[in-house]
């Protein structure tokens, strides 16, 4: 068995999730949160290194052969948009329990975030101001609102392939300024602890 291999983001397990929820932050982050009930969720970062094809290649190379249907899906989105951005999936609070079985693209130039996990595919709708969020990364890693943050219900997808788009969403683009005045102890704050 690969250890990069989340049992976390398999098929299976997937299936016993009530929904999950896509955050994009101003640092440039995206966190995915999978419910398991209303209170408890399993929560996933997404981050792009500087050098993120190479860092992708490294991960293509030690687990090609024991995910080559998820590694297929994610080849065929890049070839199709070549102005992406690849993010490596890692357990909220332990940068190196890295997922090779899960990424994200977000193609830049199309505004589209592909959350990849295992075969499973969902295609999100993204503002440009949602885009340009995750190209300047100017907000800190810590303590940064979320500009973005939508929950999909399992029975919106059932598990299977789907696309989200702005008429999807409760919100969509939040501004983070707002969200900052608004109060300091919002929920939409990266990693905060008490």
């Amino acid at each position: 068995m690969n250890k990069y291999d989340d049992p976390n983001l398999s098929p299976q397990t997937l299936q016993t999730y009530q929904g999950y929820s896509l955050q994009v932050f101003t640092s440039g982050r995206i966190k995915l949160s999978f419910h398991i009930s209303h209170t408890h969720r399993v929560e996933y970062y997404g981050e792009c290194p500087k050098r993120f094809r190479e860092a992708y290649a490294r991960q293509s190379q030690r687990s090609l052969q024991v995910m080559p249907e998820h590694f297929a899906c994610v080849g065929a989105i890049l070839e199709g948009s070549p102005a992406s951005l690849i993010h490596r999936i890692h357990l909220k609070a332990d940068n190196n329990a890295t997922a090779d079985n899960a990424h994200i693209i977000t193609d830049t130039e199309q505004e589209v975030c592909h959350v990849v996990l295992g075969a499973l595919h969902h295609q999100w709708d993204l503002t440009t101001a949602v885009i340009q969020a995750l190209l300047s990364r100017s907000g800190p890693r810590r303590g940064s609102p979320s500009c973005f943050n939508e929950y999909m219900p399992s029975y919106d997808h059932d598990w299977e392939e789907a696309t989200f788009t702005l008429q999807d969403y409760q919100v969509g683009y939040r501004d983070p300024r707002k969200a900052r005045a608004n109060t300091s102890m919002s929920q939409d704050y990266d990693d905060l602890t008490f």
